[in-house]
């Protein structure tokens, strides 16, 4: 039986700015030929066994190396690669395209005319319908794998493990703006459980979105699409909708990079004041209405954690008292299906551990 790893053990490993790395960034080789790569496969390209599943936009400076990264795996099952560009503007279609061309039989792009993220349209949305797969992995088109064996070990945990519904590894984190980079989400130096409250808890840092692979559960295809509709991220919604299914394997290898601060990328946009608070405001009313469409499964009452760091933000952003209670009225009304009450007990339990907190220093100072 595996270990199963607790959210406090989880928040103790760094999931942003971990362990300091020395020398170059990994990077993949330059890919063989198709019939190189489907040579070794048992099975036919009609029914792969992996869907890798690539969203696109404005990466021209990245996406051959997401491309490459697929390319470079080893395995004795058929994959193939489903990339959707969402429009872009700055030549990553026409890689995509050239790719294509190359790699018939493993690449199909979704090209897109019209950026649908603006209309509030996740790529998700399209890739779900046409991949063939009964595991998806997924990567996102500025970050990058480096390990030819991802794939045949994440198939293989799941194929040892009937109940898992997610796998998942370590990653490095490359800052773009510093050169730096970093070692995040290294739990444990085995293969691991863990807890769909340490998922959930942890916001989505808990997962690196390049080393995340799901299972696909058909039944669950189109409530899982409608659970987050609304969403401003999808990564976290993604990973707490699996991880509320069923297990969440880790294991130990370090097999993808994860860009920070890439251009047009989610982190380097969370920068201005106003764009954090409509983030929180949006987080709190997306996790409402998630935790409304899951509360069937178990272990979703662990999405009150989220709500309140959130919320908790949301409260605390301005400097002015009488500001911060402004947004704790307006914070409880994006709340309109889970436990208003809930939540102002996390924040009296918030408020008594500072004041004891407060009194002990006092104690300790009229002790000295």
């Amino acid at each position: 039986m595996l270990a199963e790893l607790s959210y406090s053990r989880a928040l103790q490993t760094p999931v942003t700015g971990g362990t300091p790395q020395t020398g170059n960034v990994p990077v993949p080789p330059a890919p063989a030929d198709e019939a190189t790569i489907m040579a070794g496969w048992e099975g036919g390209i009609s029914a792969p066994r992996v869907s890798v599943m690539c969203f696109a936009f404005n990466h021209g400076d990245y996406i051959r190396m997401a491309l490459d990264g697929f390319l470079m795996q080893r395995t004795r099952f058929a994959f193939e690669i489903v990339v959707h560009d969402d429009a872009s503007t700055d030549g990553t279609r026409e890689i995509i395209e050239e790719y294509a061309a190359r790699y018939p039989n493993i690449i199909r792009p979704i090209l897109q005319d019209v950026n649908q993220y603006s209309q509030h349209i996740w790529p998700i949305t399209f890739c779900m319908p046409v991949m063939r797969g009964d595991i998806i992995a997924y990567c996102e088109g500025d970050d990058y794998w480096i390990k030819a064996d991802k794939l045949a070990r994440q198939v293989a945990l799941f194929d040892a493990n009937p109940t898992a519904t997610v796998c998942f590894h370590p990653a490095i984190e490359f800052d773009e703006h510093s050169g730096d980079h970093t070692i995040i989400c290294r739990y444990a130096e085995t293969v691991q459980k863990i807890s769909a409250e340490a998922v959930i808890g942890l916001r989505g840092a808990s997962i690196p979105s390049p080393s995340l692979a799901f299972r696909r559960m058909d039944s669950s295809v189109e409530a899982m699409l409608e659970s987050y509709r609304t969403a401003p991220i999808m990564d976290f919604f993604l990973q707490a909708y699996m991880a509320l299914l069923g297990e969440t394997l880790y294991y130990e290898d370090t097999a993808c990079v994860y860009r920070r601060n890439a251009k047009g990328s989610w982190t380097s946009q969370q920068k201005e004041v106003e764009a954090e608070l409509r983030y929180q405001r949006e987080m709190l009313s997306a996790i409402d209405v998630f935790h409304a469409s899951t509360r069937h499964l178990p272990n979703v009452d662990t999405l009150y954690i989220p709500l309140y760091h959130y919320f908790k933000q949301y409260v605390m952003a301005p400097e002015r008292p009488h500001q911060r209670l402004s947004n704790f009225y307006r914070g409880l009304g994006f709340i309109s299906h889970m436990k208003r009450g809930r939540v102002l007990k996390l924040v009296r339990h918030d408020v008594m551990d500072k004041v004891a907190r407060r009194a002990r220093v006092g104690h300790k100072g009229e002790a000295a």
